[in-house]
């Protein structure tokens, strides 16, 4: 993973927090291109991603009856 900003391309650690905030807030259009942009390069973010994705549809399930 990749820990140095370079400019429009964020960190592993930045996207890791706009996931996660992305659970609690719609993130801004600008927030959602830089992740989706790390996403296309990075394996490691997308299966994060992905992890977050499946808590996220979880939890608007709601516990079983």
């Amino acid at each position: 993973m990749e820990e140095q900003r370079t400019g429009w391309k964020p960190t592993c650690r930045e996207v890791h927090r706009l996931v996660s905030e992305g659970l609690d807030r719609d993130l801004s259009l600008v927030e959602r291109t830089r992740v989706r942009l790390h996403l296309w390069v990075c394996v490691a973010c997308t299966r994060f991603s992905g992890q977050m994705d499946l808590l996220r549809r979880a939890m608007r399930q709601g516990p079983p009856p």
